[in-house]
């Protein structure tokens, strides 16, 4: 077992969030974290929101290990200072930026169908790109952005991937610890959108999108096992990761300069929050691990699961019934106008 960004399109994704000193501090996090990586030289992963926070940790840990990584993103230039990053980190790293906007459909779509016609076979797809403004904000196709993003737009990614990704890759999905912790009420899959801007909350639409993600993994990894496929499906959460969610510039001003100057730095002090290097390795042991189990989630082991090494947990499903994991699951393929099973 190991040891021990997210993109945002409209909040985060432009907020960066590379690593300062960052190559002392991996070393470092490699030398006592990560020795039980196994070399995975050969394979070939994507990763969302891999520009900075936990997608920059997860394309970080993959390519040290030999894999070769496709960063995707919305933006172009970001994207390329991360990857000059990271090979500054590590100069055996095998990079590729990928252009993704996964607040549009269309550009969905395109993105798969290059990813498709480039590649065989994907190992590893890390669902990582999330965030929430505290403003109501539709997508170019009418959704609730926030909503989309954590859930909705990962949904049709990982479709439109299955055909690559069906004969043995490995898909994890971010959550957040807020899907047990936060949310008020339980999932209603009949009214799954907010579509009232006065009935927007930007916690429970974030918290909600990262629940709906572990129901997704779960009917994924039932769909392969149903299938007779070798592909699995994951969920995790990178505890409380020093990422740039807090800090950007759509969030609340008042929140933002409370989060960055009093909350961060005295979470940091008492060693209540993690490096972005840290917070990707439940991804990573969701990935990687040969005995890694589906319907669990990854996270960090101290007991509120803020920090410490990768630890299966069983999925809290106090906000949710058994029959709405297949529910969501035909609910999320009517509302894209897609079925999974054109891609299997």
């Amino acid at each position: 077992r190991l040891n021990a960004a997210k993109e945002q399109v409209w909040v985060s994704a432009d907020t960066n969030c590379l690593p300062s000193s960052s190559v002392f501090a991996t070393s470092f996090i490699m030398t006592l974290a990560c020795k039980n990586i196994p070399d995975i030289s050969g394979k070939v992963a994507i990763v969302t929101g891999a520009n900075s926070g936990t997608g920059y940790g997860i394309s970080y840990h993959l390519a040290k290990h030999g894999c070769k990584v496709v960063m995707a993103g919305r933006n172009r230039d970001r994207l390329n200072a991360a990857k000059e990053q990271l090979l500054q980190e590590v100069p055996s790293a095998v990079l590729e930026i990928g252009i993704v906007d996964l607040m549009s459909l269309n550009s969905i779509k395109e993105f798969c169908t290059e990813m498709c016609q480039q590649y065989t076979a994907v190992d590893f797809l890390a669902n990582n790109a999330g965030g929430g403004g505290h403003k109501f904000v539709k997508t170019v196709d009418g959704f609730e952005a926030n909503f989309f993003l954590n859930y909705l737009g990962h949904f049709a990614l990982t479709t439109q991937l299955l055909p690559i990704l069906k004969h043995g890759g490995r898909v994890v999905n971010f959550s957040s610890i807020g899907y047990k912790r936060f949310l008020k009420s339980n999932l209603d899959v009949d009214n799954l959108e907010c579509r009232d801007a006065d009935q927007y909350d930007q916690m429970q639409e974030y918290c909600k999108g990262k629940l709906c993600s572990i129901l997704h993994a779960m009917r994924l990894q039932r769909e392969f096992e149903g299938r007779g496929l070798k592909a699995k499906a994951f969920s995790c959460h990178p505890g409380n990761a020093r990422t740039n969610l807090m800090n950007a510039d759509d969030q609340k001003p008042v929140m933002r300069c409370l989060f960055k100057f009093a909350i961060a730095p005295l979470m940091k002090l008492f060693g209540q929050s993690h490096s972005l290097y840290d917070g990707a390795l439940p991804a990573i042991e969701a990935l990687i691990a040969k005995d890694a189990q589906t319907d669990k989630v990854y996270a960090p082991s101290s007991s509120n699961e803020f920090v410490g090494d990768p630890i299966p947990y069983d999925i809290d499903r106090s906000h949710f019934k058994e029959t709405d994991i297949d529910d969501l699951w035909a609910k999320s393929q009517e509302l894209l106008k897609i079925s999974v099973s054109d891609y299997l």
